[in-house]
């Protein structure tokens, strides 16, 4: 079984797009569309009402305070996922433009040492790289989209292994997703609810990489568009927390992530010679 999860909030248009690239995506299990939808004063929950699915379960919100980690653990927790179940952490200004890309990511487990699988993103309507996966900077000690602004190219086709990968599109079992370490005061498992929408899903993946001892792999044989942040575009409020973040990042991860902006872009820049 895979479950789905996703926030959502104002995302009339676009939540269309993405249920009609996600119904015709070609996935070999069935799927449960779990969505929590914080408080949109559009016409958001009504459009995910009419699309009358047994498929999709929406989750009314009263408020849209929560925080991508905690609204996510929510959903994790309502899901009732098994530990084989697949986990999907999913946008909602995300479009799949081709059917086989969430198979390709589940195919990925085939090999037990793989703990979470995330995808090249494009951004909406370009060629231009958005994410292929996520790299630490060697001053600042903090995560970068490798490739960003790039052109699509078969560099970025290939699929490679990093620390981490956004959490925009990201594939990973429930039993993994369950043993995120974390000390949420909410007493859900997984995501680490210190963070205030950034770095959580980053944070998710180095304890997935560190702590279960499991490989991060970014998929790059897709086509998958993000519009990037379009939820919190509609919610600036959430960027007066970066500074906490920072400091949370660094308290938990400053002297355990590996700075390697520097090896990933040598390998980039010897490719692109």
């Amino acid at each position: 079984m895979l479950h789905i999860l996703t926030l959502t909030y104002k995302a009339e248009n676009r939540i269309g797009d993405l249920y009609n690239s996600l119904t015709k995506s070609k996935i070999d299990c069935n799927f449960i569309w779990h969505i929590k939808d914080n408080k949109s004063v559009d016409s958001t929950k009504e459009i995910i009402k009419s699309w009358n699915d047994s498929r999709v379960n929406l989750f009314e919100c009263p408020h849209n305070n929560d925080s991508f980690a905690y609204g996510m653990n929510v959903l994790f927790k309502r899901s009732e996922a098994k530990d084989e179940d697949y986990i999907l952490l999913l946008n909602d200004d995300v479009i799949f433009n081709d059917p086989s890309d969430i198979q390709k990511m589940i195919n990925c487990f085939s090999n037990k040492s793989v703990g979470a699988v995330g995808c090249k993103l494009l951004y909406k309507n370009t060629d231009k790289i958005q994410h292929a996966g996520v790299i630490f900077d060697n001053i600042k000690k903090l995560p970068l989209h490798f490739g960003a602004n790039c052109t699509d190219n078969n560099f970025f086709s290939q699929t490679r292994e990093f620390q981490a990968v956004t959490g925009a599109v990201l594939l990973t079992k429930a039993e993994y997703y369950k043993n995120i370490k974390n000390k949420n005061k909410s007493g859900h498992l997984g995501m680490d609810e210190d963070f205030q929408w950034a770095f959580e899903d980053v944070s998710a993946c180095l304890s997935i990489k560190y702590d279960l001892n499991k490989k991060i792999i970014c998929l790059g044989n897709v086509n998958i568009f993000h519009e990037e942040s379009a939820t919190l575009k509609k919610n600036p409020l959430n960027w007066l927390n970066m500074k906490q973040n920072v400091a949370n990042f660094y308290s938990k991860w400053g002297n355990r992530c590996k700075c390697d902006r520097e090896d990933y872009e040598k390998l980039l820049n010897g490719k692109m010679r």
